[in-house]
């Protein structure tokens, strides 16, 4: 588990649905708590702090995003949050707003995700990046949902640059990772796959194409079951690592019932199941932490995740 460096800032206050109303914010870090306070739980868990050095992150971020982009980012001052129209996706309206806290917040997130995939390259079979906000709505250019620097595609590049062979990105959260696909589309050795619910609520008029060979999506009209899910998640982890020898998983717990943002109804054993799978899979897997707001049940959903990833592949 890679966690961000203590003092981390609770900055996200609020952000707009989908109808323009301001709504609370809810990525703040009584998340990144519960959910430490879950995978710690396990006793083969240990806490890292993220490492990475600041020429490394600004490399690998040049590598991801546009420097427009991340210069905006970086000159943010703003105590206020502020909408910033012209950071929004293609086709979308702004919804998240930016301020100069939420930007150091987002720097120190992908830096965590950014030492996570460094852990992997150095040989460990499993890592997990605490990152706060997250990141998969964030693309080349864009912010929103919550999202501000990719923090999955910061880790698959670092992966890539290491020599790691091909990377398979699963996309686990409710929703569709529109700026990961965005980045990944450039990246001809990255596959993407993503179980999203439909419509899709981040992407012009509800709809999200496959940009390329590379990317699959399986899209859920109405609430899947818990056997319907895993087998899809199955299929994926099956198809990716026929080429990919390493895994980035996007990993949102936002498919839980009673969270803010969903309308699914998982509980948290089907993340035990999850980190079964990915557990037999045969190849690394660094998991970056995207959604997730349903702060009673964030423990339990890490702990379980943790409990099938590390106990999965016993005999």
């Amino acid at each position: 588990m890679i966690e961000p460096r203590p003092g981390s800032l609770d900055a996200q206050p609020w952000i707009l649905d989908r109808h323009g109303r301001k709504l609370v914010g809810l990525d703040h870090d009584r998340r990144l708590t519960e959910l430490r306070t879950g995978l710690a739980r396990h006793p083969n868990v240990r806490s890292l702090p993220a490492q990475a050095n600041p020429d490394r992150v600004a490399q690998v971020l040049g590598s991801v995003h546009e420097a427009h982009y991340l210069d905006a980012l970086a000159r943010a001052r703003s105590p206020e949050p502020l909408l910033m129209p012209g950071l929004a996706a293609p086709g979308m309206a702004p919804d998240t707003p930016l301020c100069g806290e939420v930007a150091l917040a987002a720097f120190e997130g992908v830096r965590t995700a950014i030492t996570a995939a460094q852990e992997i390259v150095a040989g460990a079979r499993f890592t997990y990046a605490l990152c706060r906000p997250p990141g998969h709505h964030a693309g080349p250019g864009w912010l929103g949902g919550y999202c501000y620097l990719n923090n999955a595609a910061a880790a698959a590049q670092v992966l890539r640059e290491a020599g790691t062979g091909p990377v398979g990105i699963l996309d686990l959260d409710i929703h569709y990772p529109n700026g990961t696909a965005a980045i990944a589309e450039h990246m001809t050795d990255v596959s993407l796959h993503s179980l999203h619910a439909w419509p899709v609520a981040n992407a012009p008029a509800g709809l999200a194409r496959a940009r390329t060979r590379r990317e699959r999506l399986v899209e859920f009209a109405a609430p899947p079951t818990h056997e319907v899910y895993l087998e899809a998640v199955t299929a994926a982890v099956a198809e990716l690592t026929q080429s990919a020898a390493v895994l980035v998983v996007s990993l949102g717990y936002d498919t839980v019932e009673g969270d803010p943002h969903g309308c699914w109804s998982f509980s948290a054993p089907i993340f035990a199941d999850i980190g079964r799978l990915l557990a037999r899979a045969g190849v690394p897997v660094c998991v970056v932490q995207e959604g997730g707001y349903q702060l009673d049940s964030l423990a339990a959903c890490g702990e379980a995740f943790a409990t099938g990833l590390l106990e999965g592949n016993l005999p």
